[in-house]
């Protein structure tokens, strides 16, 4: 009995020195240990690249809809011509969807003598909450243009009687797969575009379909 408890003692410290000592399923060990971090990283990569290409698209938008406008050779559009342009947005848009999150504005600007200039026209598809125009809002009313825009004195950005075409875009942007990891958030993006009319010295279009 002795000789059975030792020999069975001597094989159980065997047993438990060589599953000390082996090495066998270290890779596998570490491989899920780090699963969790390269999956994350996999995420971030995927919408780090999202981000950027819809940030490409969004400037895409607003130059072509400014620039789609200062090259109409009417001085008066029509609804078809300023829908057909705003409808254009969305198929620039893709492979994102855009439609409901997103607000487009479309202003034509002329400035005055001594004066602020002021909203000839404006033109808004779409919405996003708590978000609109810093341009302005109120036709025949103010405009405000950005610091690029020199103030002559007396408010004068633009010579009396020069036009600009206004082309506005805010999106709101969700996360596709980190979300609600926190590390990206929801948030809306602001874009922007500014022509001069090509063909007509002033252009305006319907505010409202």
């Amino acid at each position: 009995m002795k000789k059975m408890l030792a020999t069975l003692a001597a094989r159980s410290g065997k047993l438990v020195v060589s599953f000390v000592s082996s090495r066998r399923g270290v890779a596998m060990t570490e491989f899920a240990m780090m699963l969790p971090i390269l999956m994350v990283i996999a995420a971030g990569s995927f919408e780090v690249a999202r981000y950027a290409l819809i940030m490409q698209k969004l400037d895409r938008i607003v130059a072509t809809l400014s620039d789609l406008v200062a090259r109409s050779g009417s001085e008066n559009m029509t609804e078809l011509q300023i829908s057909n342009i705003l409808d254009s947005a969305y198929y620039m848009a893709r492979p994102f969807d855009i439609n409901g999150e997103s607000m487009m504005i479309l202003t034509s600007v002329e400035g005055r003598n001594n004066q602020a200039p002021f909203i000839l026209s404006q033109r808004i598809e779409g919405g996003v909450s708590g978000k609109e125009s810093p341009v302005g809002t109120a036709v025949n009313g103010d405009a405000t243009l950005p610091p690029a825009f020199p103030d002559n004195g007396g408010g004068e950005t633009l010579a009396d009687g020069e036009t600009l075409i206004v082309a506005e875009l805010f999106y709101s942007y969700s996360p596709y797969l980190v979300g609600d990891l926190g590390f990206f958030e929801d948030q809306v993006f602001y874009r922007s575009a500014y022509f001069r009319p090509r063909f007509t010295d002033r252009i305006t279009f319907p505010v409202a379909p």
